[in-house]
This record gives C-alpha cells, structure tokens and sequence, in this order.
C-alpha cells in the first residue's frame, strides 16, 4: 500500500509489503509528462519495463509485460459470477451486473497494444484454501492487487499514457470495504475511489487462460472438498492495460 505524506519537498513514502513497513524518503515528486498523439516504440517499451519493476517494488512475486491480444473475454467467465451465484454479485459497483458487459470489453481492449500482467503469491495458502479462514483470509492479499493496479494506473497516467485502465481480483466490497454496504450504491460515494477496481473475471477476462499462457501456475479452488495439499500453490493476479 501506498500512502503520501507531504511535508515542504520532502515526501514520506510508506510501503507495506505483507506485514512489514518500508520507509523511505523521496526528495523529488514525479514529473508529469506531456501528452502526445504517438507514443514511439521505444519509449513505449522502456515505460512498461517501469510499470513491471513498479509492480515488483509493490510486493508482486511476479509481473510480465505482455501483448493485449493475449487477454481473452469470454462470456462464461462472467456467467460463473451468477452461476452459481457469488455472494458478491449485485452487491458492488465494480461486481456484475454493473461491470461492462464482455462484449463491450472485447471491442475496448482491442484498443490496446500492451499490458502489465502481475501476481502475488498467496501465504499461507490457507488464506485462500481453507474452507474457514477464507472468508477474512483473502481480504488481504485481494487488497494488495487492488492498490498495486491503481498505483501502476496512475504512474502511466503521469506519463501521458491517459487511458490506462487496471483490473484487480476480487471484490472492492471485501478488499477494500471489508464487507461493508457497497456505499456507491447506496449514496453515489465510493470510499475508495482511487483504489477499486473490478476483478479481471468480472469483465470477462479469462484469468486461467492468461496465467497458463505466460508461464504460472494455477490451481483452480473449490474451497469445501479439494485436498489443500493437493494445490501446489496460489496466486491472486491483476492487470493494466496501459497503451
């Protein structure tokens, strides 16, 4: 997690990778880039390998840059968000039904070219595995994508790339909100509306396809009746799609 304290030109940047807070003190705010109408190759390139270092800075175990074309939206990525019903499912402003549609985000993401993958490793698995200690378990390292998704976000934003967009995993409700009454939906307010972002899966986004394309391994989770021995490791996995 990122968090700015200004004081005259010095900033006091708190990192929180798992338990453990870095401080470190920064004398220079970032530079604001001007926009241009072409970004050249070379530049594009050098910007993403940042954004990737950036997001290992921010506790990523892992992160790729990688071409859009390799995300794909399938409408029954989605449809397992209704069947069987998440619980989170009309609860979250970034949780279907109100995301964009999978055909919607196919048309929009054919308007990128490149991408930053990335991935946190999940310890204890048990935050993911376990059928009890899940429910408050995976509210941590689901928060940790939501914030390193955003950060990424807005340095590309910085640098002139204005339409960068970032997915997360999970819901905002229970990332961010630790289960709290989606306040978007119910006065218009989101509480952290720099930080949430909808989940990969509920775009469409067929996040096993992408993870095993790029060389992770995955396990799917049926938290009650898998053997947690038998899942070899778990990841929660986020994207911006900058360019």
């Amino acid at each position: 997690m990122i968090g700015l304290k200004q004081s005259d030109d010095i900033s006091e940047r708190l990192l929180i990778k798992g338990r453990v807070r870095v401080t470190i003190m920064a004398t220079e705010k970032l530079k604001a880039r001007k926009v241009v109408r072409k970004s050249c190759l070379k530049q594009l390139t050098t910007d993403a390998e940042k954004y990737r270092m950036k997001a290992l800075e921010l506790g990523a175990a892992d992160a790729k840059v990688i071409p859009a074309s390799h995300v794909v939206v399938d409408e029954r990525v989605r449809l397992k968000c209704s069947v069987p019903r998440c619980h989170l499912y009309g609860e979250c402003v970034n949780c279907p039904p109100y995301t964009p549609p999978p055909g919607q985000m196919r048309r929009i993401l054919k308007k990128y070219k490149y991408a930053v993958l990335f991935k946190t490793h999940v310890s204890p698995k048990t935050d993911f595995v376990d059928d009890e200690k899940w429910h408050v378990g995976h509210m941590m390292h689901q928060r940790r994508i939501h914030e390193i998704a955003g950060a990424i976000e807005a340095l590309a934003f910085n640098d002139g790339y204005y339409l960068a967009a970032g997915f997360a995993a999970g819901g905002c409700k229970t990332a961010l909100c630790s289960g709290q009454v989606c306040q978007f939906l119910d006065s218009g307010r989101c509480r952290f509306p720099l930080k949430a972002r909808p989940s990969m899966e509920g775009v469409g986004i067929d996040v096993f396809d992408l993870v095993t394309k790029v060389g992770w391994d995955v396990y799917p989770i049926a938290v009650r009746e898998v053997d947690p021995e038998s899942v070899g490791c778990a990841i929660s996995v986020g994207i911006v799609f900058i360019h």
